[in-house]
């Protein structure tokens, strides 16, 4: 071999030891980067004798199990939507208390009834009123602020799921302009390794913010979908729009407009992917779960709460009177303290089948019809009915609604009348009621409107008009500020009624803790057929439980999820991984054949100079 031809070995050993170098300096440095888990795979054959030593390096390989890959993207995600609910939970769990806190919703209602009682052991005691007035003021605050943080914790959500489509943007950006770099190198025969592992680090963060599938092409590019099947990226990415609020309370809802929906834009498509399904999983869809189901019903556990709580110390049963005409009987019923919200209970059998009815003064005709779920109770008809017309109209729609063998009529005022079809005997009125919600201090019954619908003393009748007069209630409940204006009417129910009696006393601490109720379904406490009964009390304690639950379950999901999604990283890195102990072999052997090949050419150098010295 030629001093030149075997200087040309030396140079390409010391070439390819120093790119062996950098790839092993690449793969050891990286150990434990995020995203970064794959090595570029290099083979290494020591050469020697008279061409000098070197390093081949064969052609780099960089080997995925696609399968188990996808599998770690998609339990990613889960972890992504199972730690923001977690995290979240615990913060409504910490806000709604413990059952035996003091501090918590359930101990409000507890207060206000220890305070009670104390007010029934001193009911001319002027500090004992004052101290019921100051509890009942605080299980107020303690809903108001508790309905704030849930709303301000859904205007979070909000902000979050904006900035997440504002980083999936860039992701799908990032990808895609990766993507024609392979496609260029592959098709030039040049390595591709690096930017493959660049590609997937932001594939790995896209699926992170949403559950996505990726499908290989033979130019070395992807395509990316949403599990659900949507297109995200195929030679462009298309642009995924949010139309970020930046204000929310309890009537913003998804289906109102009043939250952002994530919409999927490609030329002249545009899809909402939350009206599709598309999210299921992932950080976008733990904020979008959180903004739009849970935090929600958590707002209407508080609603429910309060709404019960009001119309639990104010409402009044009026029982119906007997009524004849000719051999018809049945009974009449004063409409006259009705207002929007209040009932009438009817109660009929026709045909030997007993029905039952609840009719609702409503006052806005636009929400009629209404659904048997407006009210709580199994079993009833609902029937809505407009009182804000002429007394002829209500009649008239009142009898449209029911069986023509069940009479209704105006004998006079605002009086109704349920009459049975007499001598026919097919029909029989069993029972006619009202209940309502009256706005008078005393001489009303021994109820009492202590909570109002905001401070200007608006009573609480659970209208259900406009959007309904129970949304967003917690956030607006206070102690009716006439009663705070004179507080003998904790006691002093009627003319004439001593400060010593405690016949009211007694019958408000009966209904917050005596009496049950029937409280709504959408609370997620209790189904439809089979809704929870309980007192106010029961009731406080029961959402403070399941709150507590919720929070419980969901961490525990996701340190489950946590555990799979951790074994099935690290079968990854131990199939695609860099082992350090090999790369630091691999190290020192190129760093050998380096120096070896160094040697081999700073020899040359030697030789030439001394051929270049003979003959001088």
């Amino acid at each position: 071999m030629t001093l030149s031809s075997a200087l040309g070995a030396a140079m390409s050993g010391l070439n390819v030891s120093q790119s062996g170098i950098d790839i092993t300096s690449r793969n050891i440095a990286n150990v434990g980067t995020p995203g970064y888990t794959r090595k570029v795979a290099q083979q290494t054959n020591l050469l020697a004798g008279g061409e000098g030593i070197g390093v081949r390096r064969e052609a780099a390989q960089r080997t995925v199990d696609q399968f188990l890959q996808q599998q770690l993207r998609s339990s990613t995600a889960s972890s992504a939507f199972l730690n923001i609910k977690s995290s979240m939970l615990g913060r409504i769990d910490a806000g709604f208390g413990t059952p035996d806190s003091n501090s918590s919703i359930a101990g409000a209602v507890s207060s206000l009834a220890t305070m009670l009682q104390e007010l029934i052991d001193n009911p001319e005691s002027e500090p004992a009123r004052a101290s019921f007035i100051n509890e009942a003021s605080n299980l107020a605050t303690k809903l108001n602020q508790t309905s704030d943080t849930i709303q301000a914790m859904r205007l979070e959500a909000e902000r979050n799921i904006a900035a997440g489509v504002e980083q999936a943007n860039a992701l799908l950006n990032t990808i895609a302009s990766v993507n024609n770099q392979i496609a260029s190198r592959q098709a030039g025969s040049l390595s591709i390794g690096d930017l493959q592992d660049q590609r997937d680090m932001a594939i790995d963060e896209l699926s992170r913010l949403m559950d996505v599938k990726v499908v290989n092409r033979d130019d070395g590019t992807v395509t990316v979908f949403t599990s659900g099947g949507q297109l995200l990226l195929d030679r462009t990415p298309v642009e995924l729009t949010f139309d970020e609020h930046t204000q929310m309370d309890p009537t913003s809802t998804y289906e109102n407009g009043g939250v952002g929906t994530i919409r999927l834009v490609s030329g002249s498509t545009s899809i909402d992917l939350i009206a599709a399904g598309a999210l299921r999983s992932g950080a976008l869809a733990g904020y979008v779960e959180m903004r739009d189901e849970i935090l929600p019903e958590a707002q209407a556990q508080l609603d429910e709460l309060a709404a019960q709580l009001a119309l639990a110390m104010s409402e009044e049963t009026v029982e119906g009177t007997d009524a004849v005409d000719g051999a018809a009987t049945g009974f009449d019923i004063d409409t006259s303290d009705m207002v929007a919200g209040n009932t009438i209970n009817l109660s009929y059998t026709v045909g030997g089948v007993r029905q039952d009815v609840t009719i609702v003064r409503v006052d806005d005709p636009s929400v009629l019809p209404l659904s048997d779920s407006v009210t709580a109770a199994t079993g009833d008809t609902v029937i809505g009915i407009n009182f804000d017309q002429p007394m002829a109209n209500i009649i008239a729609d009142l009898q449209a609604a029911l069986p023509g063998d069940v009479v209704v009529s105006n004998p006079a005022g605002n009086t109704i009348r349920f009459l049975d079809d007499g001598a026919v005997g097919n029909s029989d009125i069993d029972a006619v009621s009202a209940t309502i919600t009256p706005s008078a201090l005393t001489g009303a019954g021994t109820g009492l409107p202590l909570f109002t619908d905001g401070e200007n003393g608006t009573v609480f009748s659970n209208s259900l008009d406009g959007i309904g007069q129970k949304t967003g209630f917690a956030s607006r409940i206070t102690v009716n500020p006439a009663v705070i204006a004179d507080d003998t009417v904790l006691v002093s129910y009627d003319a004439g009624v001593p400060m010593g009696d405690t016949t009211r006393p007694l019958d408000l601490l009966a209904r917050l803790t005596s009496n049950t109720r029937t409280y709504a379904p959408e609370t997620g406490i209790g189904g439809s057929a089979t809704p929870f009964n309980g007192t106010i009390d029961e009731f406080a304690r029961r959402i403070v439980s399941f709150q507590s639950s919720q929070a419980s379950n969901a961490e525990r999901d996701a340190e489950a999820q946590q555990v799979v999604t951790s074994s099935l990283q690290d079968r990854f890195d131990a199939e695609t991984g860099v082992n350090i102990d090999d790369e630091m072999s691999n190290l020192l052997l190129l760093q050998n054949a380096y120096s070896a090949n160094a040697r081999v050419i700073s020899t040359i150098q030697e030789l030439f100079t001394v051929l270049m010295s003979i003959g001088r």
